[in-house]
């Protein structure tokens, strides 16, 4: 099942608007489900910005995902592939062999990254484990889907223990939609313009999320937890 609509068409104020705006968008969805069998993963990092509104709107944990993307060696926005913790690698195959890239060369590429993103998450996480989601209902949340390629790594690093996975975001490419639509995930975008583009369009203010920001919300959200 797909929740989208296109009814709105002027863009979100900020990441924190929009992730209001999803938060209580996803509210009927997970109405049957006790907070304590949830949590939020925002992607990191532009993710976590949103996911912090959404998870205070659930009231239920947030933690952060760290994904990365591969990108093409000529076009490095270009995504061949993404990482995700535990090890997960996906790759978009048909494009790899349009481009004509080597084993060899996506092998080495995968690597770089991974110790890219294993680099990021020893910084965001400080000695803290990864987060617990056996049997758990994880929201995955971004400020936006493109390509879909880091959201889909995501996915397959969530759904490997847990009980169910919604894919929430506030924009989204209609094409990407339909791409986890195929897969049978809830995906819920509020809006998925036909003259998408890019995600930062859909957004009066898009500024860079810094991994301090990161390590500052995710702080303030177990500050909010322990006070609970």
């Amino acid at each position: 099942m797909v929740f989208r609509s296109n009814k709105a068409v002027e863009p979100f104020a900020n990441r924190h608007a929009a992730g209001r705006l999803l938060g209580n968008a996803l509210l009927p969805h997970l109405a049957h489900v006790p907070p304590e069998n949830q949590i939020v993963l925002g992607l990191a990092r532009g993710g976590v910005a949103v996911a912090v509104e959404v998870a205070l709107i659930l009231n239920v944990p947030l933690d952060a995902c760290v994904v990365r993307k591969i990108g093409s060696p000529m076009q490095p926005e270009l995504a061949i592939g993404a990482v995700a913790p535990g090890g997960v690698r996906i790759f978009n195959q048909g494009l790899i062999a349009e481009i004509g890239l080597s084993r060899k060369t996506v092998d080495r590429l995968g690597a770089e990254v991974e110790r890219e993103r294993s680099r990021l998450e020893s910084h965001l996480r400080a000695a803290r484990p990864l987060p617990d989601l056996e049997d758990k209902y994880v929201v995955l949340v971004d400020d936006g889907l493109a390509t879909g390629a880091t959201m889909r790594a995501a996915l397959e690093y969530a759904s490997d223990s847990a009980e169910s996975v919604i894919v929430a975001v506030p924009t989204a490419s209609p094409d990407v939609i339909r791409d986890f639509e195929a897969l049978g995930v809830l995906t819920i975008s509020l809006i998925a313009p036909r003259n998408f583009r890019s995600v930062g369009l859909w957004y009066d203010r898009f500024e860079e999320v810094t991994s301090e920001d990161v390590i500052s919300l995710l702080a303030e959200a177990a500050q909010g937890e322990n006070v609970e």
